[in-house]
């Protein structure tokens, strides 16, 4: 709100879809149809302006995906339009992505990435030693051992014959 201010057309944006909104309310019988094609306004021209391309590509994807629906509710096509939309949003996908990095606003997914930086403490480079160091000092008393208890479980198991049994 304090940053900086915001572009004139996302209240353009809010306003279309505001506009939507109320022909969805008055016409019952294409509500849903509405209501999708004035969020794909709102979503492409909210993201159009942004001045982000990772916005813009999500802004026109969404757009297609939502006036697709529309399309598909208005005259009851699911089956086949589903995968048509498929087909639509991975073309454009296709299209709209090297455009965008060409111009030298969006990362390409097919650029090599940086490897990652080495540790920042040696701790994690040296080997296990197992146990607690010997500075630990529990404090809740009943993990204190006795000597008792000490002696109990250092004491060998059961003890087992060296001998074999004879053959029978």
């Amino acid at each position: 709100m304090y940053g900086r201010p915001r572009p004139v057309f996302g209240g353009i944006a809010g306003g279309i879809f505001l506009i939507f909104l109320a022909l969805a309310f008055m016409v019952h019988s294409f509500f849903l149809p509405l209501l999708f094609i004035g969020l794909a306004f709102l979503a492409f021209f909210g993201s159009l302006f942004s001045g982000k391309s990772q916005a813009t590509y999500g802004g026109i994807i969404g757009c297609i995906w939502l006036l697709g629906l529309a399309v598909m509710y208005a005259f009851n096509l699911w089956w086949p339009g589903i995968l048509i939309l498929v087909g639509i949003s991975a073309v454009a996908g296709t299209i709209l992505r090297p455009m965008l990095s060409a111009q030298g606003q969006m990362p390409s997914p097919y650029q090599p990435s940086q490897p990652p930086p080495p540790p920042a403490s040696p701790l994690y480079q040296q080997p296990y030693q197992g146990g607690y160091p010997p500075s630990y000092q529990p404090s809740d008393p009943y993990h204190q051992q006795s000597e008792w208890s000490a002696q109990q479980y250092n004491q060998p198991g059961a003890h087992y014959s060296q001998e074999f049994p004879p053959r029978q």
